[in-house]
């Protein structure tokens, strides 16, 4: 997978970015990640890059649900990686 390019501010825009490397595809603000063609298997990978260039732990099922508003929202609430 190739370095994600995003700050390490979680903004929708940052999420969108994440989104787009994982899943291949332009990311859309008002269509949620399994709208935009995600599955349980993406939605890991997701999980694992929030905890890797976030250092949080992201919500398997939030990602799954929400759009890339939605999700930026609930991750920068996320619990922080001890």
């Amino acid at each position: 997978m190739s370095h994600l390019d995003v700050t390490r501010e979680i903004t929708a825009e940052s999420v969108r970015r994440l989104l787009a490397e994982i899943l291949g595809t332009e990311i859309h603000d008002d269509l949620t990640f399994l709208a935009q063609g995600g599955d349980s298997f993406h939605a890991v990978l997701v999980v694992e890059r929030a905890a890797e260039v976030w250092g949080i732990e992201a919500d398997f099922t939030a990602v799954l649900r929400s759009t890339p508003v939605e999700l930026a929202e609930v991750l920068g609430t996320a619990p922080r990686l001890s």
